[in-house]
C-alpha cells in the first residue's frame, strides 16, 4: 500500500466522525424546533448550524456576539443571518440582548435551557483525549 492510499482512508474516516457530529447536532435541535420533522435536515445543517455552533463557541467563552460578528464569522449575507436569528429566537434557542455599551448593537446569546444542552452536547460529543 503507499502512504496516499492511507491519506484518503484517514480523511474519510474524519468525514464519517463529521457526518455523525453532525447528525448528532440535528437530534440536539429537534425538540427546539416544533416543525423539525417537516424540516429538511440539510436546512438545518446548512449555516444554521454554523450560526448556532459559532454563538455557542463564544457563550462558552463568555463572550456574546453581535449579529455583525456572526454574519461576517459564518460568511452569511446579513439579510439570511437576521431571517435564522428571528428563527433561532422564535424557536427559543438564542435571545438577543442590547449592548451594555451601545444601544445600537444587539448581542446574541444562547437561552439558559439550550446553552445547557448545547454544553452538554460539546462534552459529549468532542473527544478532548490528547493524541499522541
Amino acid at each position: 500500500m503507499d502512504d496516499s492510499y492511507r491519506k484518503i482512508q484517514y480523511r474519510e474516516g474524519e468525514l464519517e466522525n463529521l457526518l455523525k457530529f453532525r447528525n448528532k447536532f440535528v437530534h440536539l435541535l429537534e425538540p427546539y424546533i416544533q416543525d423539525s420533522k417537516n424540516m429538511s435536515k440539510g436546512k438545518m445543517l446548512g449555516t444554521i448550524f454554523d450560526t448556532i455552533f459559532y454563538i455557542g463557541i463564544c457563550n462558552m467563552r463568555a463572550y456574546f456576539p453581535s449579529v455583525k460578528e456572526i454574519y461576517l464569522s459564518v460568511e452569511e449575507i446579513r439579510n439570511t443571518t437576521l431571517r435564522q436569528l428571528d428563527f433561532l429566537e422564535e424557536h427559543k434557542i438564542i435571545t438577543r440582548v442590547q449592548d451594555q455599551k451601545d444601544s445600537r448593537i444587539k448581542r446574541v446569546k444562547l437561552t439558559k435551557m439550550f446553552q445547557s444542552d448545547f454544553e452538554q452536547f460539546m462534552e459529549t460529543s468532542i473527544d478532548t483525549r490528547i493524541k499522541d
